[in-house]
């Protein structure tokens, strides 16, 4: 099962920093842009790590705040769910 849980969320953060670089090139070529919410949707559902490398790598949404905060809100939703599950599998 772990392994599972594993892909998909490498799967979600590949995906995310995928989407930061194609949104980078799109800005560059002033093109129409891929909406913010689809990144911070994939960083609250567990593309938080792609999301994170997405921004360093390309040097795309490093001066919005909000970005940092919603990839930062990720992370503690999912440390909080891992640490939930395993305390619940330790019960049981």
């Amino acid at each position: 099962m772990w392994r599972i849980v594993w892909r998909v969320y490498l799967i979600i953060s590949i995906v995310t920093f995928a989407l930061y670089g194609i949104d980078k090139f799109l800005a560059k070529a002033e093109w129409k842009r891929i909406p913010e919410r689809w990144f911070h949707t994939l960083a609250l559902i567990g593309g938080f790590p792609g999301a994170w490398f997405g921004m360093q790598v390309f040097k795309h949404k490093t001066n919005h705040p909000k970005f940092r905060w919603v990839i930062f809100a990720g992370l503690l939703i999912h440390v909080g769910i891992l640490a939930i599950t395993i305390a619940r599998l330790r019960w049981f």
